[in-house]
């Protein structure tokens, strides 16, 4: 996204405040604070449709906060640059960070590499080859398992669409359907943002585990200032958590978008304690299961100039950017069905502190005709990394509904060590420990 919507209102930008707040305070009584005894901040535009997102502190902080009385909360709000530096040196102040639009991990271009640029096979036989139809048989169909779809939004059936007005995804008699999400007003009602990522992501959870139920988080928000922004992921996140910890879903997060040049969001790539960073661990530690896409920036591709990844982000140890790379995360890079790598799979290490060495952890299959182009002729097939985390996601709500004690750590062990390996060389740092095998880690469970 282009810096001049971050500079839309005359010259200030988004920014996200994480401020230190009395605890158990609403919402409302924390705007109500902040205009009675926090004047500077109460200077900024605030945006009060964003509201009050809580934050768990972090480890070093949580005992520190507890002893005095307080909790951390994010605001957002649009800040002239030239204040940040005062604002930050205010004492309830706890972190200002600009905020970072993001994208998705879909076909673009310029780092479109794999061996064909042509679909290889269907959805249904990504199934068929991951095992999926075996388990299918078996009676494990992701029956009771709510997957979120962390993305640009679903159209779910039920639902009136607005904005872009995309049809609902198609949904054979039987499958899951979309049951819930985020925002609570409208979720399930656009796939406008990103051009119906959301609903091959979707789709394609589906077409793996094809009753798994959808939890649709949309990121994308309608708002000529903010579109889509790391703040909005922070947001969602935050709720996924408060109703998996009241409802016990969803137990799965899919996320297939992310930074594709640090130099426009570097606490995003780098910092471990970034508020999402602290959601992204807050999540794993009530018990939620996170996929991630590794990135589409490996340098085994032939960049063209237009090409999104940062000069600086290709490759080995620079291109899997911030909490995509988080050591307890799934990692997925992205292979065919036929067992090539894709070659612009983000290589590891991490970028994010520690620097995990094994990143990505494995890959999901992409480059097959499923939502796309079926459904629509947006892009020539369901691809890059995205395509490969959403099969990926529909593998683990196999797992998940197989084993409900499941954890993040063991399944994410389960599915390295019963990965099929890749032996295309240019695969080196790449594509983890190879392809993911359901019905091999179903038997190994």
């Amino acid at each position: 996204m282009a810096d001049s919507r971050r500079r839309d209102r005359s010259g200030k930008i988004p920014v996200t405040i994480r401020l230190k707040v009395p605890a158990g305070l609403s919402g409302a009584e924390v705007f109500r604070l902040v205009e009675s005894r926090f004047d500077a901040l109460a200077r900024q535009e605030l945006d009060r449709v964003y509201g009050v997102v809580p934050v768990r502190p972090p480890s070093a902080q949580l005992e520190e906060l507890r002893e005095r009385g307080l909790q951390l909360v994010t605001l957002r709000a649009f800040v002239n640059p030239v204040e940040l530096e005062a604002l930050r040196e205010e004492p309830y102040v706890d972190r200002i960070s600009r905020d970072v639009p993001v994208e998705p991990f879909a076909p673009a271009g310029g780092v479109e590499c794999a061996r064909t640029d042509k679909a290889e096979g269907t959805a249904a036989r990504v199934a068929k080859e991951l095992g999926a139809t075996r388990l299918w048989r078996a009676g494990y169909t992701g029956q009771g398992i709510v997957v979120g779809i962390v993305d640009g939004g679903i159209t779910a059936h039920g639902r009136p669409t607005q904005f872009g007005g995309w049809a609902a995804i198609p949904q054979e008699p039987g499958t899951g359907e979309v049951v819930g999400g985020w925002p609570g007003a409208d979720w399930g009602t656009t796939a406008e943002g990103w051009g119906q990522h959301g609903n091959m992501i979707a789709f394609d959870v589906q077409a793996i585990a094809p009753e798994a139920q959808l939890w649709d988080i949309r990121i994308w928000r309608y708002d000529e200032a903010f579109d889509v922004y790391v703040s909005n992921a922070e947001a969602g996140f935050r709720a996924a958590i408060e109703h998996y910890l009241s409802y016990g879903v969803p137990q799965i997060l899919v996320n297939a978008w992310g930074l594709y040049d640090s130099a426009n969001g570097r606490e995003y790539a780098f910092d471990p304690q970034s508020t999402l960073a602290l959601h992204v661990e807050h999540a794993l530690d009530v018990g939620l299961l996170i996929v991630w896409a590794a990135g589409n920036c490996g340098d085994r591709c032939s960049f063209s100039p237009t090409s999104p990844c940062g000069p600086g982000d290709r490759g080995p140890g620079a291109s899997i950017l911030g909490p995509n790379g988080h050591p307890r995360v799934m990692t997925v890079g992205a292979a065919t069905v036929r067992g090539d790598w894709c070659g612009y799979t983000s290589q590891g290490p991490a970028a994010l502190p520690p620097n995990d060495p094994d990143k990505p952890d494995f890959c999901g299959v992409s480059q097959f005709e499923g939502f796309f182009p079926n459904e629509s002729g947006l892009r020539p097939y369901d691809g890059g990394t995205s395509a490969a985390t959403a099969v990926a996601g529909g593998v683990v709500a196999l797992l998940k509904q197989a084993r409900p004690d499941l954890t993040q750590d063991e399944c994410k062990r389960l599915l390295k060590e019963t990965a099929r390996p890749i032996t295309t060389p240019a695969a080196h740092s790449g594509a983890g420990a190879g392809i993911i095998d359901a019905l091999r880690a179903f038997r190994a469970m």
